[in-house]
């Protein structure tokens, strides 16, 4: 048997990332279309990792994984990837039958590699059938390589696209963070390239690196998956906060301004919620009242008596509190209130609450009265 420390910690993955199939396919509250290609996914790459690790600890021999065991689980996750990241991006979307066209490759590889565990079956001492696994298994290599970075790379342009016309926030709209999501794509893109250089050392000198490349995909897609599952939970409680923000829509009651810009800015930014934009900034808002930017910040100094920032930061205070109250939403992440009320994150929520109230979120939930 060959043990080390690397197929261990291979083996760590695996294991971890079939448990996390099963416990996302049997979850009630995580169990979505998109959530479910995600744990397809994990599973297809752990059921990939664990034939070749099978085969490199000893317990089978090369001979028998091809003429046996093997199933081109490899060319099921461009794919499976393919599809999740189009979830990701419209959460909404319903399921299309053409998508399965996108699993042809997998069904094709699959039933040339029965034909030849049936050939070899019926004359394993022909030396070609060795030639012809070796030949496959290389072919195999290389084309999924090709896919998976055909897919990263075609996903990359859909969420750069996507973000740049969904910059905004629409109140009807739960736009799903996708920043990390990016970043798992360029990790994945890097390793991908790194993997092409590691296969060629690998066929044509023998070498051992793909121990690295494969611990370091095993990282990234596992952490993925758990970060898909949590920002999955984050999108649901913000698709449900939005709801009652909807239904219960309230305009605070305030004294008519002197100045015609600053009922014209509250008019803008407080009746139209464009508060809750996390990307508002003083420029777009004196763009809208056809001012200048020095000027309104002026306007809004005098007036008001704050800056920009700590005005937008109030109303998007007030509305987390009508959250952090409802116990509708008292087991509700406070990432998924403070995005909701605005804030671009869970720092810039804790600071802006902390320095207008004197509490933390949390803090403010547990003094109120039970």
């Amino acid at each position: 048997m060959n043990f080390n420390i690397f197929n261990s910690l291979i083996l760590t993955g695996i294991v971890q990332g079939i448990i996390f199939a099963i416990v996302v396919a049997a979850s009630k509250k995580y169990r979505s279309v998109g959530t479910l290609i995600l744990a397809a996914f994990i599973l297809s790459f752990s059921l990939d990792n664990l034939q070749y690790y099978l085969e490199d600890v000893g317990i089978i021999t090369e001979m028998e994984l091809w003429t046996l065991y093997f199933i081109p689980f490899q060319l099921l996750s461009g794919p499976l990837f393919l599809l999740y990241g189009l979830y990701l991006i419209r959460p909404e979307r319903k399921f299309d039958r053409h998508h399965l066209l996108l699993f042809i490759p997998f069904v094709f590889a699959f039933l040339v590699n029965s034909v030849y565990k049936v050939a070899y079956a019926v004359d394993y001492s022909n030396v070609a059938f060795e030639n012809f696994f070796d030949l496959l298994e290389e072919f195999l290599e290389y084309f999924s390589i090709l896919v998976d970075v055909s897919v990263l790379g075609f996903l990359y342009w859909k969420v750069r696209k996507y973000q740049k016309l969904n910059a905004a926030t629409k109140l009807s709209q739960v736009n799903p963070q996708l920043s990390w999501f990016r970043a798992v794509l360029v990790w994945l893109a890097i390793l991908s390239v790194m993997w092409v250089g590691v296969t060629v050392l690998d066929y044509h000198y023998d070498t051992e690196y793909w121990y690295l490349i494969y611990i370091g995909m095993a990282a990234v897609i596992y952490w993925m998956g758990h970060i898909g599952i949590y920002k999955y939970g984050i999108y649901e409680e913000r698709k449900q906060i939005r709801n009652y923000s909807i239904k219960n829509e309230m305009y605070p009651i305030r004294e008519k301004p002197k100045n015609e810009h600053i009922a014209a800015l509250q008019k803008l930014v407080v009746d139209h919620k464009l508060y809750l934009d996390a990307n508002l900034t003083l420029d777009k808002i004196a763009e809208e009242l056809n001012i200048s930017k020095s000027h309104l910040s002026r306007i809004i100094n005098s007036e008001l008596g704050t800056g920009f920032p700590d005005y937008i930061n109030s109303l998007r205070v007030e509305e987390a509190k009508r959250y952090l109250t409802n116990p509708d939403f008292a087991n509700y992440t406070l990432v998924a209130i403070g995005l909701e009320a605005g804030f671009n994150s869970k720092t810039t929520f804790n600071s802006a609450f902390k320095k207008i109230t004197g509490f933390t979120p949390s803090e403010y939930k547990n003094v109120l009265p039970n």
